[in-house]
């Protein structure tokens, strides 16, 4: 009997194992039902059957004993079982040996397979450490960036409150100025009554003082009579000058800027000798007006005296402004044809090139740092002057002065440089403030000059403060710019493809041109009122400003933009522009036609980056990237020509030159001495006058006190005058400098509101960098814990193993031992008796698999029954999952949209209903939570209140079902708040958490649960304010709803798992896996095609009698399942636009809420 058990285990044994190589499904199975079949019973229960099998043996030896009658048979029956037995063991040897063999492949087999985990372990393992590493330099970088991202917040707000401040001084200001605008105006008036005062006053003085100068000098009178008869010599010539009554009267006449504007008399025309004479005739002009103002000042007219200096300034300061105009000396401009000269400017490359308005000296600016000057003789060679050091980086643009003796170079420094280069060549003034590459630089006028920048800025500097007086915030990058006119509006060239025209006066950007192309160099012509514009798009344009339109547009085969400041130049006479190429060519375009005229081809070996046409366009310098410049020859026949013409029109004409302008001269005089004349005649006749009305008032006083009298109320109405300017320019000055605050506080909180927004982005980076480690991480963990359960499951399979042998090693040889000694049975019946055995056995292991598999599936469903309690969930394959529960309640199925409104600017994450149904509350990305009324009976909804406090978005609400008088949130910002429904006060911040918290629920009125992006699920109690317990999860907890009173827990989470949690343990009762991400769940089964989940928290919940079940859609549309068929009941659709986030449904059952990512919420009625 004992043979028999060997057998039928061994061949069970042997089965199992190919069963379980075969079927891998119940490999598991079928392990853990062999170790516990063989542990459980151990050798108590080998024993325990062997003695069976003992006893089953001596019963049969006993009755064989009894029914042997003779020796024989017994003797017969010993030999045939001595031979029985000896089969048996030999058949037993070869099964054992055949095992054994099996048994050591087996063993060798699992070595290997443990070897190979164990290596891939390792490996894992040293990832998920490198993955470790990475995420805490993360976390770091994380957690710098949100202490940055905090200390610009608080400046911001900082920088608010100021700015507020100043905002309410201003206004302030504003009406304080209206308050004294009338005094103003009033103080106005009376400075204009005394200034009528004033000169009436000053009449009288000119005319007395004329009156005794008249009698004494007598020289005077022969000298006016002599210029009287000239003046009739003059008429004779000309007939335009009569006279009448000792009065002349002289026609309009031209001034002398107008003069020199004369198209007759042209300074090309008469060469240097005009020039001459003209500046002589200019300072004879300025002399006599200085004599005139002196003689004035010794008779007493000091008033006058100031006003005729004022206009000599003004006509000085006039010019000095003209000289800063674009204007030319070249009358006509032709096309260059061939190299002047060609010479390496330094070993190093050369960035830009400018002529002296003189032509006579052109600058380079290389990246040595320095500015190189070189002399250009008359026939086109270069000779080194100097070299101009002070610069801290490379020169890119230079603009000389129009008095031809300052240099002012940009860098790439962040600077700007001004340099004079006479005898001293100094280093003179520095600009700095700027926070980019200076690209461009400009002067306006001698004191002032404007910088543009890669910072996007454009600076005005005035050159004797030393200071940036003017900063205008452009929005891009400044390639180039130009000066429109004297007042100093400024033209610059864009990287966002703009051409933008600053006010000077007002600060800001007149116009704004759009165009296709980034814009690398600005060219313009003052007497034609035409711009040209290079772009980075290969194409030069001619703009007319006076209309803002482009006139032509230029391209050509060899023309390629280099660099993001490619130069592009107009000739002095607007005929021709000229521009390098990216192949070292040179492209000459005719303005006229826009047509080609010419196409220098690869004068240089690199690409071309600066161009410089000589003011009197005689030449052209161009300069290559790599150190060459060249300077282009004219064409020397028609420079000839104009020579020789000049020069004869020159010797004709030039003593008609000289007597015109003595003509003239004199005839200035003239006039100037013919209307002082007239005006002493008039006031000495007004004088004559007034003496006769007020001969009775004043004919007591002598000539002497009336004088005085008359200085005297004279210097008191100049005094009041003087004090009324003095206190309008006080207020002035105090207006101009709070502007300037106010510009300056601009401008900081503009560049602190850049800055935020440099790290807001660079902070979501990083959190998007983090995300993803941490999903990789988790991915790695699941791996990482899936290789050691399968390892330890095979280290427990060959502990078995082993355990198995020896057990077996130890029956077969008690087996053996008591089988020698104790059968006594027949060979025949005992073959009959082991067939029928096995197949009983073989019936009975079927049969105890089959049981042992049915317990195992009813244990684990009745304790999945006993811990759940129904619920149902939304997860991430479109699915809902739920377990049916009974209520009273009767709900109607919504059919339509009775009530639409927007809750908000920004978007919605959740809705709730009130449990009283009068209230629903919303909330989203605003950071508040808003308070509905809503009126079943006319279907109305109003804001009632809301409530903030929330940092970041508001992601879940949930209302005290107790007392129905505290309203929960719980925010992105990693905290949950309470707020008191009747005093709107915020009562309670739950912070605890290490991320975005996305559901909170009220358990009781007093405790409170909530799950995070952390992984984790707190327990909060309000009294104590403080978290009384937290459960570890292991995933994101997207959802959760409160079991009973006591804090039992049931949640849903991104690893595809519900767990259901012990409160008095704090761990979890049980897990259910699912197919998808979990999203929402709902306390107290089905699908359709079109419900497709829009997000990891997307809400769905249960009808107050838990026969219907509603979810949200991606499409905006709202779908209903009936619980009991888990078909769909109804779609409602058409209303939203966008995904929907949250639906709530009425605690009454007749209505639905439900709110869109847009803004948008809905109710939904029958």
């Amino acid at each position: 009997m004992n043979i028999i058990n060997l057998n039928w285990k061994s061949n069970i044994l042997s089965q199992l194992k190919e069963q379980n190589c075969q079927q891998n499904g119940y490999q598991r199975l079928i392990e853990t039902y062999n170790h516990i079949l063989e542990n459980n019973s151990n050798l108590q229960n080998q024993c325990f059957k062997l003695e069976k099998d003992v006893n089953h043996l001596r019963s049969i030896n006993t009755d064989l004993e009894k029914k042997a009658e003779s020796c024989e048979e017994l003797e017969y029956i010993k030999n045939k079982l001595e031979k029985a037995n000896e089969e048996v063991l030999t058949n037993l040897r070869e099964k054992g040996e055949v095992s054994d063999m099996k048994l050591a492949r087996e063993v060798l087999r699992l070595n290997h397979a443990l070897n190979d985990l164990n290596e891939k372990f390792t490996k894992e393992e040293i990832k998920a450490q490198q993955y470790k590493t990475e995420n805490d330099e993360l976390h770091e970088t994380l957690q710098s960036t949100e202490y940055h991202l905090n200390e610009v917040l608080q400046t911001n707000e900082i920088l608010q409150e100021e700015f507020q401040a100043l905002q309410n001084k201003i206004d302030q200001l504003q009406i304080d100025y209206n308050k004294v605008k009338p005094a103003c105006l009033e103080l106005e008036q009376q400075l204009e009554t005394a200034q009528r005062i004033n000169k009436q006053i000053e009449d009288e003085l000119l005319v007395y003082k004329n009156q005794q100068a008249a009698m004494h000098d007598y020289e005077n009178a022969k000298f006016l009579d002599k210029c009287q008869k000239k003046v009739e010599v003059q008429k004779q010539d000309e007939g335009n000058i009569f006279f009448d009554d000792d009065v002349v009267f002289i026609p309009s006449m031209k001034s002398s800027s107008d003069l020199y504007q004369d198209p007759c008399v042209n300074s090309n025309l008469f060469g240097d000798g005009y020039d001459q004479i003209c500046n002589s005739y200019d300072e004879s002009l300025n002399r006599e007006r200085k004599s005139i103002a002196q003689g004035l000042s010794n008779g007493g007219g000091k008033l006058l005296t100031n006003l005729v200096r004022k206009f000599t300034n003004g006509m000085h300061n006039n010019s000095i402004d003209k000289l800063y105009r674009t204007s030319t000396n070249c009358s006509i401009a032709s096309i260059p044809t061939r190299i002047k000269a060609s010479w390496n400017c330094t070993d190093l490359e050369v960035y830009a090139l400018q002529f002296q308005p003189s032509g006579s000296i052109l600058a380079t600016g290389c990246s040595d740092k320095m500015v190189h000057l070189w002399e250009i003789s008359s026939i086109g060679q270069q000779e080194k002057y100097c070299s101009l050091q002070g610069s801290q980086g490379a020169i890119n643009a230079l603009d000389f002065d129009n008095e031809g003796c300052r240099i002012l170079a940009g860098c790439s420094g962040d600077k700007a440089y001004i340099w004079s280069y006479g005898e001293q060549k100094t280093l003179k003034d520095t600009c700095t403030g700027h926070q980019g590459v200076i690209y461009t630089c400009k002067f306006i006028s001698g004191t002032k000059l404007v910088t543009g920048s890669a910072d996007r800025t454009i600076k005005i500097w005035d050159i004797y403060g030393r200071k940036c007086i003017q900063t205008l915030f452009a929005g891009s990058k400044c390639h180039d710019l130009v000066i429109l006119d004297a007042a100093g509006t400024i033209i610059s060239g864009h990287y966002d493809r703009k051409i933008r025209i600053w006010d000077p006066f007002a600060n800001n950007c007149r116009t704004e041109l759009q165009y296709d192309a980034a814009i690398t160099s600005l060219s313009f012509n003052d007497e034609k009122r035409t711009l040209l514009a290079c772009f980075k798009d290969d194409t030069l344009k001619l703009i007319d400003l006076r209309q803002n339109k482009t006139i032509y547009t230029f391209s050509h085969d060899n023309f390629k933009v280099s660099t993001d400041t490619h130069k592009a130049v107009l000739s002095p006479d607007a005929r021709y522009a000229c521009v390098g190429s990216h192949d070292g060519s040179l492209v000459v375009w005719n303005m006229e036609n826009a047509q080609c005229e010419n196409v220098l081809k690869q004068k240089h070996s690199t690409m071309v980056t600066s161009v410089a046409w000589q003011p009197d366009g005689k030449y052209v310098a161009s300069c290559e990237k790599h150190r060459q410049t060249l300077v282009m020859e004219w064409k020397q026949k028609i420079y000839r020509q104009l020579q020789e013409r000049n020069k004869q029109e020159r010797d004709v004409y030039a003593e008609i030159v000289k007597h015109y302008n003595r003509l003239i001269e004199n005839y200035s005089t003239l006039l100037i001495r013919c209307t002082d004349q007239e005006r002493d005649i008039l006031a000495l006749r007004q004088e004559n006058s007034d003496l006769q009305k007020n001969s009775v008032s004043l004919g007591s006083l002598p000539v002497n006190d009336k004088i005085r009298t008359l200085e005297h109320d004279y210097m008191k109405a100049k005094d009041e005058i003087l004090t009324l300017l003095r206190e309008r320019g006080d207020m002035t000055k105090e207006v101009i400098s709070l502007s300037r605050i106010v510009k300056e506080r601009d401008e900081k909180l503009y560049a602190e509101e850049n800055k935020n927004q440099t790290l807001t982005k660079e902070n979501t980076a990083v959190k998007q960098r983090l995300e993803s480690a941490e999903d990789k991480l988790n991915a790695l963990q699941r791996v990482n814990e899936t290789i050691h359960d399968e390892f330890q499951a095979l280290q427990l399979a060959y502990t078995q193993m082993e355990e198995r042998q020896k057990e077996s090693d130890a029956t077969v040889a008690v087996l053996r031992r008591e089988m020698t000694a104790k059968i006594e049975k027949k060979c025949d019946a005992y073959d009959q008796e082991v067939i029928a055995h096995d197949k009983k056995l073989e019936e009975d292991i079927k049969k105890k698999l089959d049981e042992a598999r049915n317990d195992i599936m009813v244990t684990t469903q009745l304790k999945l029954s006993s811990s759940a309690v129904s619920f149902k969930s939304a997860s991430m394959d479109g699915k809902i999952h739920l377990t049916p529960a009974i209520d009273s309640i009767k709900v109607i199925v919504p059919t339509k949209a009775i009530v639409k409104w927007d809750c908000g600017d920004n978007e919605l994450h959740a809705i709730q209903f009130h449990p009283s149904g009068s209230l629903i509350a919303s909330g989203g990305s605003d950071r508040k939570i808003h308070i509905w009324e809503f009126n079943s009976s006319n279907y109305h909804v109003q804001q009632v209140y809301t409530l903030a406090g929330n940092n970041s978005t508001v992601t879940a609400i949930d209302f005290d079902n107790e007392n129905a008088n505290l309203i929960l949130g719980c925010s992105e910002d990693f905290a949950c708040r309470v707020w008191g429904l009747t005093d709107q006060r915020l009562r309670h911040t739950l912070t605890g958490h290490g991320a975005k918290v996305f559901c909170a629920k009220f358990v009781t009125a007093t405790l409170i649960a909530s799950g995070s992006q952390d992984r984790t699920l707190k327990l909060w109690d309000l009294q104590n304010r403080q978290c009384v317990r937290t459960l570890f999860a292991g995933s994101k907890c997207h959802d959760l709803v409160a079991h009973d009173a006591s804090g039992s827990l049931i949640s849903g989470h991104f690893d595809k798992k519900i767990r259901f949690w012990d409160a008095r343990n704090d761990s979890t009762k049980c897990e259910l896996q699912l197919q998808a991400a979990v999203t929402s769940l709902s306390i107290n089964r089905g699908n359709h095609e079109d419900f497709k989940v829009a997000s990891d928290t997307v809400k769905a919940v249960l009808s107050p009698d838990c026969k219907y079940a509603c979810a949200g859609g991606s499409d905006g549309s709202v779908f209903i399942w009936n619980i009991a068929t888990g078909k769909i009941e109804r779609v409602l659709n058409k209303e939203h636009s966008t995904i929907i986030n949250a639906v709530a449904w009425h605690p009454e059952g007749r209505f639905i809420a439900s709110c869109e990512k847009q803004r948008r919420a809905i109710i939904w009625g029958e």
